[in-house]
């Protein structure tokens, strides 16, 4: 009975310190577009092609480069990021190589196309993130309705309130370790939109240095 009077004691702290934690962090990454996005860095929710590129328009293009084969394979490799950057130079100069006669036009479709597929990958990440921190701030809502409840519960040493409590913190406990594990994640997950926006500088700059 003690150690259930202590436990409640120790829980107790560490979730107001996670809440804590939870609304520093909402309001360090908050966005102007979007206050639940959870990340430092900026929610940037596509790559435009002036960021990256300063080769001929792609505007022009558009989806065109999916009815070339070649081109649209090349992008699919150029785009996966299991196609290292070291990979993706040898297969732009190959590409390079083969295409003399209008170079700058099939090099600036392969382009448009990674782009495009990058960006595409890039929206599912972020749209992804954002139901990641929905269900952070669900089950933050949750430790703290238990607390609550937890707070609320008769303090005797009965047996039916000892159990009671017990259940409860057990259950609290359960959900805090979740709540770590997933902020512990979370650095990995923000990470991997600013992942693809190098990826996609590194090739735009191979495919450039091929125009000169």
């Amino acid at each position: 009975m003690a150690m259930n009077g202590r436990i409640g004691r120790v829980v107790a702290p560490i979730v107001m310190c996670l809440l804590l934690a939870t609304f520093i962090g909402g309001s360090r990454a908050a966005n102007p577009t979007d206050p639940d996005w959870p990340c430092i860095q900026p929610k940037v929710p596509q790559i435009s092609a002036g960021q990256v590129w300063n080769g001929p328009s792609i505007e022009e293009i558009g989806e065109s480069w999916r009815d070339d084969a070649t081109i649209s394979e090349l992008a699919a490799k150029l785009a996966a990021r299991r196609t290292t950057i070291e990979e993706a130079k040898t297969l732009i100069a190959e590409f390079a190589a083969a295409s003399e006669g209008d170079r700058a036009q099939r090099l600036t479709a392969v382009f448009a196309g990674t782009l495009s597929l990058i960006n595409s990958e890039r929206a599912s990440i972020i749209a992804g993130i954002g139901r990641y921190a929905r269900r952070q701030k669900a089950l933050s809502k949750k430790i703290e309705e238990e607390m609550a409840e937890l707070s609320r519960m008769p303090q005797d040493d009965s047996p039916d309130s000892v159990s009671m409590r017990a259940d409860l913190q057990e259950v609290q406990a359960w959900d805090i370790r979740i709540f770590q594990e997933r902020e512990r994640s979370l650095r990995y997950v923000c990470e991997q939109p600013v992942v693809l926006e190098q990826r996609v500088f590194a090739i735009a700059r191979e495919i450039l240095s091929h125009l000169k």
